[in-house]
């Protein structure tokens, strides 16, 4: 698989980021930019991309030229002029007031090379209170020559004040046939499971083929197949995925009944849960595992109960 180049946007942002050069050409940088979208389509891919032609000393009409001293630092992680602000590794997820601190102080130093300072934050909806309350005051008082570039994946959750005070770019799914085309540059093998199991996002997809996402599928489909039937207690199939964590069989089960849905409106399903769970059953688990994956997607929210969501699928 080709590794994928942080120096450039991704086929499907090329609108996104013509707007953003432009108006980084023009000199109408906004001081803060909001990528909002689903998880997977590369919303950090976009905010590493436009960080490294703010810091690039000869851009090109493509992104950063890749070569000058501002990229060489900037691919290397050194660059003075940057700053990544992300929750911490082990911690709870949550992106508190020190790291925002950080981020304040790093706002208020003078460019080392007498350009941009570009700082990304994700995601933006792990900001507790305090923290948020802090990254306000500095979008109300922005220092000159400082961007900021905001991701999340559910920009809902933000305070109504700091989305105001950004510029905000939507990322929606790209095309179907796009995504293909995309995942086929990568060397992704079986691209349309992948892209149908990772809801359409290509990142997403690339992630799943890395952790054999395809088999854990149908492991998954056999494990709810057998709940279904009785042959498994929903204790001893909660057990099993226990190391998956809820986020990710939460994902599994909601692929599993828009695959279900879609056999049945085709005619062609004819599977031991289909028979388990009419069309009107599997509508209505569709848009409870939906809500669930939404809530085990949130910070404070990641541990539902796995014996709880294989109950749902016993008939």
């Amino acid at each position: 698989m080709d590794e994928i180049p942080q120096q450039r946007p991704l086929p499907w942002q090329a609108a996104a980021w013509t707007q953003f050069t432009r108006a980084v050409d023009a000199g109408r940088s906004p001081h803060a930019v909001l990528l909002a979208g689903s998880p997977g389509i590369g919303k950090m891919h976009l905010a590493e991309a436009m960080a490294a032609r703010l810091l690039c000393e000869q851009p090109v009409p493509a992104g950063a030229c890749g070569a000058c001293r501002g990229c060489l630092l900037h691919q290397a992680g050194s660059h003075p002029d940057r700053l990544t602000v992300v929750p911490e590794t082990e911690g709870s997820g949550i992106l508190k007031i020190e790291a925002v601190r950080a981020l304040t102080d790093f706002s208020q130093k003078t460019s080392q090379f007498n350009g941009y300072r570009a700082a990304v934050l994700a995601p933006a909806e792990a900001l507790n209170r305090n923290a948020a309350n802090a990254l306000l005051k500095t979008l109300e008082e922005p220092p000159s020559g400082v961007i900021l570039i905001l991701v999340s994946h559910r920009p809902g959750r933000l305070p109504a004040t700091i989305r105001s005070r950004c510029q905000l770019v939507r990322l929606g799914i790209p095309a179907r046939a796009t995504g293909l085309e995309w995942l086929a540059t990568q060397g992704v093998s079986e691209p349309e499971t992948l892209l149908d199991l990772a809801g359409g996002a290509p990142l997403a997809a690339v992630a799943l083929e890395a952790n054999e996402g395809v088999t854990r599928y149908w492991q998954l489909v056999d494990a709810v197949r057998r709940v279904a039937e009785g042959a498994l207690s929903p204790v001893e199939a909660a057990r099993e995925w226990q190391e998956r964590g809820a986020r990710e069989v939460t994902a599994l089960m909601q692929r599993l009944t828009l695959e279900l849905a879609r056999a049945q409106a085709q005619g062609t399903a004819d599977t031991p849960l289909a028979r388990h769970h009419g069309p009107r059953d599997i509508h209505v688990l569709a848009q409870r595992f939906g809500e669930l994956r939404r809530a085990a997607e949130q910070t404070l929210s990641r541990e539902l109960s796995l014996e709880a969501l294989f109950l749902l699928w016993r008939p």
